[in-house]
């Protein structure tokens, strides 16, 4: 878009003036200065000069906002069905490179390399996708577009911001049988999951049962084990109470071998205690003391006036018993006869 604002001043000066608004850059023509300037004018009012009886040139404007191009390209997809895709793409000069685009290009770049390189780009990009790929994959898509137009652009001084997908019109016949399709394919899909479900199910159903059963008989061998160690540990037990018997009666008869041998002991003990007090009582009677108790039994035996000699009769003097008198005991010794 082109401003230009010419201010003549019909006075005696007879300059001319131009304005570049603000989102806009401008590049002066002077055609008695060497033609096209590489300055860039930014925002503001610009003197052109006395143009009252000369020509005063001219200010290129651009506009270097982000500007928005619609469109709508006809092109199919990768079945082959036709369909009108409606597009819009962003895009402004670059604006350090104005010189260059407008030597090389003009104002009008977008008629000539963005507007012809946007719509041959996206027909390609739509040709390698399927119908049901452009709203699904709408923005894979987009990107695809835009990096085709950048790598077509490059080069042209212009700066392509994005693109996108607005919607996409096919025939009314072509939308028919694309909807058959797509009805018939999800039927297809719904034969082939409800199958797979099938499948899946009774697979599942094995799988458990199978899996039962091998629980069952982990679980039987599991219970004959238990079953084994109870009676293994019913017999060491019954071996152990066996043994605690049998050490119990030894022990109980060690016990009344003890009691018999300390019954034994004690009876030792005692008799031995006994003999010794006899012999202790014994002790106590001294020859003297024997001596007096045999005179007091002989005593008591003869009464009174009886005369009691002690010793060898042989030898008794003859005056205590005179010849021809009875002796109470024979003065000749016993005869004693060896044994044959």
């Amino acid at each position: 878009m082109r401003t230009f604002v010419l201010l003549t001043v019909l006075c005696a000066t007879g300059c001319s003036y131009y304005t570049v608004n603000p989102g806009h850059r401008g590049l002066r023509f002077d055609p008695h200065e060497g033609g096209l300037h590489q300055q860039v004018l930014q925002p503001g009012i610009y003197n052109l000069g006395w143009c009252l009886l000369r020509d005063c040139g001219q200010v290129d404007d651009y506009d270097v906002t982000y500007s928005t191009h619609r469109d709508v390209v006809h092109t199919v997809s990768s079945e082959g069905l036709a369909m009108d895709v409606h597009l819009a793409v962003i895009y402004r000069p670059v604006i350090s490179e104005l010189y260059d685009l407008a030597n090389e290009i003009g104002p009008g770049y977008f008629e000539e390399v963005v507007g012809p390189e946007f719509r041959s780009s996206s027909r390609g990009v739509f040709a390698r996708h399927v119908y049901g790929e452009l709203m699904v994959k709408n923005e894979k898509i987009e990107d695809e577009i835009e990096n085709e137009v950048r790598r077509r652009t490059r080069g042209k001084h212009v700066e392509i911001a994005s693109i996108t997908i607005e919607g996409v019109e096919f025939a009314p016949e072509i939308t028919n049988a694309v909807r058959q399709k797509l009805v018939a394919e999800q039927d297809a899909l719904r034969q082939k999951a409800g199958v797979e479900a099938d499948a899946l199910r009774k697979r599942t159903q094995i799988e458990t049962e199978a899996e039962a059963a091998r629980l069952r008989a982990q679980a039987e061998t599991d219970d004959e084990k238990r079953r084994a160690e109870l009676e293994l540990l019913k017999q060491h037990n019954t071996r152990a109470v066996a043994e605690e018997q049998v050490a119990v009666e030894k022990a109980e008869a060690q016990a009344h071998l003890v009691k018999a041998r300390a019954d034994s002991e004690q009876m030792k003990i005692l008799a031995e205690g006994q003999a010794a007090q006899n012999r202790a009582k014994a002790l106590e009677l001294s020859p003297l003391a024997i001596q007096e108790k045999a005179y007091e039994a002989l005593g008591s035996l003869g009464g009174n006036g009886t005369t009691i000699y002690l010793g060898d009769w042989s030898h008794a003097p003859n005056f205590l018993f005179p010849r021809g008198s009875l002796m109470p005991y024979s003065l000749t010794p016993p005869q004693v006869t060896p044994p044959r």
